[in-house]
């Protein structure tokens, strides 16, 4: 589908300086500003960067939930416990820590007051 937009070359100045400074074509930011979310939403440039650092945390945790099922099967099996037990948990937290900031920058209400 083809959209022809008429403008003043002021206007086109503009909105080639703000496509540029989103590092977007011009047509490309035309429409992520009008499929932006109302009240200052995500743009759909902004709502993949997202969805790419919650993969990223998903596929970790996806990682680390196999190692430690490994490890339990093992520690069932031979009742001693892994030497990398401590190493993975550690990864857990990092993740975990990880994963709720990513959560609080998307949702700032979810933040927890600090006592």
């Amino acid at each position: 589908m083809r959209i022809n937009v008429r403008t003043t070359e002021k206007v086109y100045a503009r909105l080639a300086m703000a496509a540029a400074t989103a590092r977007l074509s011009l047509p490309r930011y035309l429409v992520e500003s009008a499929l932006r979310e109302p009240a200052g939403g995500w743009s759909l440039r902004e709502q993949r960067w997202w969805v790419e650092r919650l993969d990223a945390v998903e596929t970790r945790l996806i990682k680390v939930g196999t190692n430690l099922n490994q490890m339990a099967a093992a520690t069932n099996a031979t009742g001693e416990l892994s030497g990398a037990l401590g190493v993975a948990l550690r990864y857990l937290e990092a993740t975990l820590d990880r994963h709720r900031e990513l959560l609080d920058a998307i949702d700032p209400s979810r933040q927890q007051p600090t006592l």
